[in-house]
């Protein structure tokens, strides 16, 4: 491309903003970096900003973490300055075709098992929220680019152009981000907003808010279901078929169960997969050897015929319900975090007869409380830290319970990370088995 940019301000200095730095030294353009939670010494960065420092640049990057509602950042567009997000300004010097997901739920998931499944017959790595931003991509040789996309990223691409564009899901969620639901929605739907007709687009037939919005999108689309068939991949009677160029069987899923709660993150690959004419045997080999991703509906530990789940990866209502409706039998559901403005009443009004108890934690745990009450559900009990949180669920759960972490929030108010929840979660169950034998 023609990057006639002279002056650059990296907006955030994570694995993104050094990502943009390392193609911004590479160009020789100049450049100086922006990080408030950083204390960089030096004369190339600000921990603060003002109008007068925005004006001296002719273009913002900006890493995930900082939103378009920076009041910097909308100053800037305001007075003409141009601002990207490191996803876009990432994708102006890639070469190679890219294969994007999102969704509210999954991406991660298809993101890794797409990679290992394209691994297994071209060049490929993973890239985008995934942690290796695609900016790290820079002069690589690649036959694919498999890129995990998020809505922070989405809110500030422009030509952004996937080869092979995948939407699973679309629930509420990051509301504290996007202001709105339908700002939210945009931002996912602006995945295919540079789809032509010769796109490959893959979308979710059973999910009716994605289907109603992706009805006018001109490329050529394809489907997963876990529901009925349809012009992709479909999951029916315990089998999934292939329907692309003709109905076939292609994989029985008779001992394949741990796949089961992931069912769209897996026809999405398989389907992505039989787009780029990778060979059966090939997708199922890779199915065979993946490993699916810690602290995402987990088994732990079963004691005393109570099953523990890991779920903190769940940090909004559509992946909560989700776990809830993989789960057997009555559930002590342990709720909380950091509250995303989301609306809890719809856990208690689609699965409060399945959950014999919920334990609300941290930040959100009165807000949780009133969406209990608002939703008449009796069961709910509250506590401020995590720890005395999952202690109490563990000494109530009955023979033939599960004690299910789905907590439908962030961790930051207690933890670094979902991954740091889910650890500390096993520890205090073992801690717990270990002292009752």
């Amino acid at each position: 491309m023609n990057f006639d940019y002279k002056n650059i301000l990296i907006m955030g200095y994570g694995k993104s903003g050094e990502a943009v730095e390392e193609i911004v030294k590479k160009l020789q353009v100049d450049y100086k970096i922006y990080d408030a939670s950083k204390k960089i010494t030096g004369g190339n960065y600000y921990s603060t900003l003002s109008k007068k420092i925005i004006r001296d640049f002719d273009l913002l990057v900006l890493s995930p973490g900082i939103s378009i509602y920076n009041k910097y950042v909308v100053y800037a567009e305001k007075i003409g300055i141009k601002v990207v997000g490191e996803l876009e300004f990432g994708y102006w010097f890639t070469s190679s075709p890219v294969l994007a997901i999102t969704g509210t739920n999954g991406k991660t998931t298809t993101t890794r098992l797409l990679n290992e499944i394209v691994g297994t017959t071209f060049s490929c790595d993973a890239f985008g929220n995934i942690g290796n931003p695609l900016s790290s991509g820079y002069n690589r040789e690649l036959d694919y680019m498999v890129c995990e996309v998020s809505s922070f990223q989405l809110e500030s691409t422009y030509s952004f152009k996937p080869y092979i564009s995948v939407i699973l899901n679309i629930a509420e969620d990051h509301i504290d981000r996007h202001k709105t639901f339908e700002n939210y929605i945009c931002c996912k739907m602006g995945l295919l907003k540079n789809c032509t007709e010769k796109s490959l687009v893959v979308l979710n037939a059973d999910d009716k808010l994605l289907m109603d919005r992706g009805i006018s999108i001109n490329a050529k689309k394809y489907y997963i279901s876990k529901f009925g068939k349809v012009k992709g991949v479909y999951y029916l009677d315990g089998k999934i078929y292939s329907n692309i160029s003709g109905n076939h069987l292609f994989l029985d899923m008779t001992g394949y169960d741990r796949y089961l709660p992931i069912l769209d993150d897996l026809l999405a690959s398989i389907l992505v997969s039989l787009l780029l004419k990778i060979d059966k045997e090939k997708i199922v080999e890779a199915i065979d050897k993946f490993e699916l991703s810690p602290h995402r509906l987990e088994k732990v530990c079963e004691d005393c015929g109570v099953e523990y789940i890991d779920d903190s990866k769940s940090t909004n209502i559509h992946s909560t319900l989700n776990a809830l409706e993989s789960t057997k039998g009555n559930v002590v559901l342990l709720l909380g975090g950091v509250d995303k403005k989301l609306n809890f009443e719809k856990i208690f009004s689609a699965y409060g007869n399945k959950i014999s108890q919920v334990i609300a934690f941290g930040d959100a745990r009165k807000k949780i409380l009133r969406s209990a009450k608002k939703s008449n559900f009796e069961n709910v009990v509250s506590y401020r830290f995590f720890y005395d949180a999952v202690k109490y669920a563990c000494g109530i759960a009955k023979e033939g319970e599960t004690v299910l972490l789905s907590p439908a929030c962030a961790s930051f108010d207690e933890f670094s990370s979902y991954a740091e929840r889910g650890d500390c979660f096993l520890k205090i169950i073992k801690e717990y088995v270990n002292a009752k034998n």
